[in-house]
């Protein structure tokens, strides 16, 4: 009986003594409200998301997520206006001819100059001294130049500008730079539908193109004279853009970019082979393998075949819309534009005669 009293006492004590702690924590809680308010804040964030983990709208959300993924995304070409890249061709096809029209009168103006002042003889002597001078390679690259014809110079410019555009794509720091410059899409800036032209990343695609610029040029320089030729190259270099733009957007066809002269070599390609359909042509190396010729007019009859082939069956090794697009501005500009256009001329060049006063 004491034992039993003697443990009831002990009993007594250590619960007096446990409530007293008890109310000196909840005490020292009370004196510091942050870190309780922490506590509890952490505790009801743990609440919120075991709450939304068992929630019902939680699974429909979950849920309504996972079908828009199942949907079949939205094909970027939908959202592209034609509006701009269409404003910026007519822009650069009237800036370049106007631009080679008064480039053809200062040059008639300039020899119509020197053929009054006599100055033209004259400066012939000082170049003939200078080329007598050089010696050795120097002498050699001389005669080399002076022996090409203007057509042929003006060509070489371009295939320049295409190599040093190939070089630049070498350099790390200008990748993202030249891709949004010198490709073509319909999200780059509206000067890469001209610049893009220019551009070549691999040199077998370099090349191939400026070989075949250089076998089609030369008559085409003579065809046009220089400066139609160059407002004839840049203007069908972007209108090919466009053609490429304009059909992925009409087809509903992922975004592409695009680069390389192509465009502007078929539409060379296609002018030449329609002022001259029964001119021999001749596959480049294939020729000295199995020997073959067949006329212009087949070759652009079955250049066109292999685009529309391809444009109809989606390859997409080759920019088949660009190739076609240059071909037609070719075609059309041989049979039409060049009459329509540069036979124009007139009225432009009379009108800069004005500004400028008589020579």
């Amino acid at each position: 009986m004491a034992l039993s009293c003697r443990c009831n006492k002990l009993l007594i004590l250590n619960a007096q003594r446990h409530l007293h702690l008890s109310l000196t924590a909840c005490q020292s809680l009370a004196s510091k409200p942050p870190a309780l308010s922490r506590v509890f804040c952490g505790w009801r964030r743990q609440r919120q998301v075991s709450q939304l983990w068992t929630s019902r709208t939680w699974w429909r959300g979950f849920r309504s997520q996972r079908n828009k993924v199942e949907e079949p995304p939205v094909v970027e070409s939908e959202q592209v206006s034609l509006l701009r890249p269409f404003l910026y061709t007519f822009a650069v096809c009237g800036a370049s001819f106007t631009g080679a029209m008064v480039l053809n009168y200062e040059n008639m103006r300039k020899v119509f100059k020197d053929l009054q002042s006599g100055s033209r003889q004259e400066e012939e002597s000082p170049f003939k001294k200078r080329s007598q001078k050089a010696i050795g390679f120097r002498d050699h690259l001389n005669s080399m130049w002076s022996s090409l014809s203007n057509g042929q110079k003006f060509v070489l410019g371009i295939i320049a500008a295409n190599v040093g555009v190939f070089l630049l794509w070498r350099v790390s720091s200008l990748q993202s730079t030249m891709l949004r410059y010198f490709s073509s899409a319909a999200r780059h800036p509206l000067p890469s539908m001209t610049l893009s032209s220019f551009s070549h990343i691999s040199f077998l695609h370099l090349f191939v193109n400026m070989y075949v610029l250089w076998s089609f040029a030369s008559v085409g320089v003579n065809m046009f004279g220089s400066e139609q030729f160059g407002a004839f190259y840049l203007s069908s270099a972007t209108f090919s853009s466009l053609a490429s733009i304009a059909c992925i957007k009409l087809l509903k066809r992922p975004m592409s970019v695009s680069v390389g002269a192509s465009g502007a070599i078929m539409a060379l390609v296609g002018a030449v082979c329609v002022r001259y359909p029964n001119a021999q042509l001749s596959i480049a190396f294939v020729s000295e393998i199995f020997p073959h010729s067949f006329s212009a007019d087949t070759g652009v009859k079955c250049l066109i075949a292999f685009d529309v082939i391809g444009l109809v069956l989606g390859w997409k090794f080759l920019d088949h819309a660009g190739h076609l697009g240059g071909m037609l501005f070719g075609v059309l500009y041989a049979k039409y534009g060049s009459q329509y256009v540069w036979g124009n001329r007139e009225k432009i060049m009379r009108w800069w005669h004005n500004i400028r006063g008589k020579p």
